[in-house]
């Protein structure tokens, strides 16, 4: 089995532990922790997606210079799999619906979100995948909102920070208005970015 989807794997019982320790209110700075290294080690399969040599100077670069390490793709010799794109997909998806999940329990997020994000998924994901593509794949104008490194950049980090807070608001009393505040942002950007993976999707329908 590649590196690269070990890591991926991996993720699914770290997700379980962070779960674990947020519905038991451990301690904040641990949560907080185990939230982190999730949300590395996703960057971590992209990473050995490309090259399988870890090479943590290269690391660093991937995660704060991409455009300098997308460079270094281009003439590593490793060939992801077709499988690889997707089942990373299907690790940020899980990841993603059970961290909501477990804050719709936990009464730190309202149900509706979870449907939100469940319903765009399903349709921008089913719209996507029905032409195998990736969402790295884009190549409308509208469709790049969706793909660029900024967009997905900016999105993953603000997924991270609003679910840090929502843990901080289960574990540590932090008010919940502002958690709800960064969740209406991340949703409103959610639906933009599906808006613009489904028209990408319709326009090439024929293609």
């Amino acid at each position: 089995m590649r590196k690269a989807d070990v890591a991926s794997l991996l993720r699914i019982p770290l997700l379980l532990l962070l779960v674990y320790a947020i519905a038991i209110r451990f301690n904040p700075v641990a949560v907080l922790l185990l939230l982190a290294i999730l949300f590395v080690s996703d960057a971590a399969d992209g990473y050995l997606t490309f090259d399988e040599k870890l090479s943590m100077r290269d690391f660093v670069h991937y995660l704060f210079e991409e455009a300098h390490v997308s460079k270094k793709r281009q003439r590593s010799r490793t060939t992801p799999p077709a499988h690889a794109a997707f089942l990373d997909i299907a690790i940020d998806r899980i990841v993603e619906y059970l961290l909501w999940l477990a804050f719709v329990v936990l009464a730190a997020t309202p149900w509706f979100v979870l449907a939100i994000i469940f319903v765009r998924n399903s349709i921008a994901d089913t719209l996507v995948f029905r032409k195998r593509r990736t969402f790295s794949e884009m190549h409308t104008a509208f469709g790049k909102i969706a793909s660029s490194h900024v967009s997905r950049g900016a999105y993953a980090v603000l997924k991270a920070v609003n679910f840090a807070y929502l843990a901080l608001v289960v574990t540590a009393g932090w008010p919940i208005v502002v958690g709800y505040a960064l969740t209406a942002i991340v949703v409103a950007f959610s639906l933009a970015r599906g808006a613009a993976e489904a028209y990408e999707a319709l326009r090439h329908a024929d293609a």
